[in-house]
Order: C-alpha cells, then structure tokens, then sequence
C-alpha cells in the first residue's frame, strides 16, 4: 500500500501535515485528535477505510519518530552520496518536507504571529484548544495552511466548538484562492451537512483544478465542458483566474480576504466577478464591501 501512498502523495502530505502542525509530542489525546484529523481527509478524498488507516499507522507509528527539525537534520547528514534508498525513506523524506513548512509558517512580519508557535527544534506540548488558538490567529494573516487547518478543525471540534457555517466560509477561502485540498474538504463538509449538491459542486470543482489548475489551465477542454456541470465549470473559471491574475500575477500568496469577500458577493454576476479578478490591482472591488459612495448590503459567501 506503500506505493498508493506515492500516487496520493497531495492527501498523504496534507494528512502528515494537518497533524503535525498540532504538536510533535505523541500523547493519547494527540493521536485521537490525529486520528479524527487523519479520517476526516481519508474521506474528503474518498479513500477506502482500510487504505485510511494504513496511512495512519504509518503517520503515527512511524513518521512520528521524526519530530523535530533537528532530529531531521541528523537524519540527512547521515545520508552518503550513491546511498541506496527504500520507499520508507521516501515517506521520512514527506515527513522532513512538513516540518520545514511548519518552522516557515513562523517567520512572518506579522507582529500577532510567534514564532516560537511553530519552533519544531523542541517538542510541543499538546493542548487542543490553545493550538486553536494560535492556529486561528495565524490565519489572519491569510497564510493557506492555517487557514484550511482552522476550517478543518471547525468541521471536527478539534480544540473549539464544531461549526460547520464557519468551516464552510475558511475553506471557501482557501479554495477560492486555488488550494485544492481545502476544495475536497468542502467538499465533504458539504455532505456532512446533507447538502449533497453543494457537496457534488465541490468534488466536481475539486476534480477539475486537479486535472488543470497546476498547468495554468482557465479554459477546458470540449470533453470536460461537457462532463462538469456549469456550475462547477464556473466555480472553476473564477478559482483559476483569481490563481493566475490575482494569486501569481501579484505575488499575493496569502489570502486576500477582503477581495474574496467582494467577488463572492451576491450583488454581482459572472462578468462582473471576472472583471474585477482581472483588473484586481485598480481595487475597483473595494466599493462593493466597503463603499466610499454608499453603504452597502452585508453580504457573505454563496
């Protein structure tokens, strides 16, 4: 099953992530918070039960023997030039990948952002709802991978109340600013609630942006206009714009939530919402949430 891991490796990277990102300390409540965390994206992305908890016996038998970034260094400088390697090296190698991203996530200019939250030189201790806490307030920032971490601890009650309506709108966020993990939790957080075509929309627009969205692609090919419903060909119109106009054009990795907040408003149709992604340095899309003119309806994510 090893070798399924490789072929799925985006959901394996997300799963070693989203956990790890928790803490580096392997407690009894940890694991049962990682294995929930683990489940959940086994099952956005629709993976058998079976190939689930595989991934998550290696994630919390194995990989966690790798906690802190000082514990990868050694791990390399063991390492010799014409080595040869196994696929358990390969899987050690993700896990040495996550924990570099996590010590990066530290190193912001903003000021409401410790560094010190994601320091993996030392273990973390574990306290679900004081890493909410620090999670949600990093994701103010816009950073992506906290901001779908806070979205999936919402859809779980991992660390803080369960609230679907407030996972719905962080992993709406993520998605819309071209994140395709955070598109088939919505996906599933969708389901959870029994609204199966929104649910359907999801893993649709999901599906796409995985054939599409890493080439740069904003037009489909004939077959797939006619196997996507319209609305998820639209959905995706406006994620893969906003990637390569907005995301790419202007450097602006991190969320702008204020502009998808605009965009997503209810006030304005298709050509509209494209006008604004394209012409998005002008800020003309500023007006409709924050009118200079006139105030303006409250208005919220479709």
């Amino acid at each position: 099953m090893i070798k399924d891991i490789f072929k799925n490796y985006e959901a394996f990277y997300n799963m070693v992530l989203s956990t790890t990102i928790m803490s580096n300390t392997r407690t009894d409540e940890f694991v049962s918070d990682a294995k929930k965390i683990i489940d959940f994206i086994g099952k956005a992305y629709r993976f058998s039960d079976e190939f689930t908890a595989f991934c998550s016996s290696i994630i919390l038998d194995e990989l966690v023997k790798l906690s802190k970034t000082t514990d990868q260094q050694v791990v390399y400088s063991r390492r010799q030039f014409g080595d040869v390697y196994n696929d358990m090296d390969s899987l050690f190698d993700i896990k040495g990948d996550v924990l570099a991203t996590i010590q990066n996530i530290g190193v912001s200019r903003d000021g409401n952002i410790s560094e010190g939250w994601f320091d993996y030189k030392h273990y973390k201790t574990y306290q679900a709802d004081i890493r909410f806490a620090k999670i949600n307030i990093t994701s103010a920032s816009g950073n992506i991978i906290a901001t779908r971490q806070v979205g999936l601890l919402l859809a779980l009650g991992i660390g803080c109340e369960q609230d679907f309506d407030r996972a719905i709108l962080r992993l709406t966020q993520c998605a819309l600013w071209g994140d395709i993990a955070a598109m088939h939790y919505l996906a599933y957080v969708y389901e959870l609630t029994g609204a199966d075509k929104k649910a359907q929309l999801y893993y649709e627009v999901s599906e796409l942006a995985s054939k599409y969205l890493y080439s740069g692609c904003t037009v489909l090919s004939e077959s797939d206009k006619k196997a996507y419903s319209e609305d998820a060909r639209t959905y995706y119109a406006y994620i893969s714009s906003i990637k390569q106009d907005v995301v790419q054009a202007h450097e602006k990795y991190n969320i702008d939530f204020s502009f998808i907040e605009a965009i997503m408003s209810s006030e304005l149709d298709y050509y509209k919402r494209m006008n604004y992604i394209n012409n998005y340095a002008k800020q003309e899309w500023k007006e409709i949430t924050n009118s200079s003119l006139r105030p303006s309806k409250r208005i919220g994510f479709n």
